[in-house]
């Protein structure tokens, strides 16, 4: 205003200037919305793995196989490795219930317009990596399986096998894992879990749940 002698333009920049801060105090950055979504969707894929102690299954949650913990391997990080009867599986939590539905095209998972393939081949090479990496520590004949817990209105046909990854949905884990063929007894999977807690830090200090 003391610049230009008009008191209106001092004002109008006054507002505009508000205005500005305003959008930048309530618009988040997309690398922050995507960090919401994704602790959202590991938080809901916990409380549903919940009822499965019920049926014998332990659950680690946030762990790390460090670097350099095994010559060869590299770090894998671990939203929540589930142990119980049924074997040891390496879960990974997609949240879409926002933004480009997902669906099942053929044999291929999509996102909108974008094919998933990749995503999937590198969480079935993880688990693989985890299961080398544990080695003696997992009984005879069991491996890692990999699973891909898919938060999202609606996804059909699921359960799927896809690219060696089993895609399904939170409410269907106790049909999915209590339809599953036992490899050892629930004491054997107790003992399993307590080995694998101390094997695998957590990365924020979270202790095992669900036990």
């Amino acid at each position: 205003s003391a610049m230009t002698r008009r008191a209106y333009f001092g004002v109008g920049f006054a507002i505009l200037v508000l205005l500005a801060l305003g959008d930048l105090a309530y618009t988040k950055p997309d690398h922050v919305s995507l960090a919401g979504r994704r602790a959202s969707g590991e938080a809901a894929t916990a409380r549903a793995i919940k009822p499965l102690r019920f049926q014998g299954f332990t659950a680690l949650h946030d762990r790390r196989l460090a670097p350099g913990a095994v010559p060869g391997i590299p770090p894998v990080d671990i939203e929540h490795l589930l142990i119980g009867p049924p074997g040891v599986f390496l879960l990974d939590s997609k949240n879409w219930l926002g933004g480009p539905k997902p669906q099942m095209i053929g044999t291929d998972l999509w996102v909108g317009l974008d094919n998933r393939e990749a995503m999937l081949k590198r969480l079935g090479v993880e688990a693989q990596n985890l299961t080398t990496a544990l080695g003696s520590t997992l009984p005879r004949g069991v491996k890692v399986e990999p699973v891909l817990v898919i938060h999202a209105k609606d996804l059909r046909p699921t359960p799927r096998f896809l690219d060696g990854v089993t895609i399904l949905l939170p409410d269907q884990f106790p049909s999915v894992f209590g339809k599953m063929r036992q490899v050892m007894t629930a004491t054997q999977a107790a003992k399993l879990a307590e080995t694998l807690d101390r094997v695998l830090p957590a990365r924020t200090g979270d202790r095992p749940v669900n036990r």
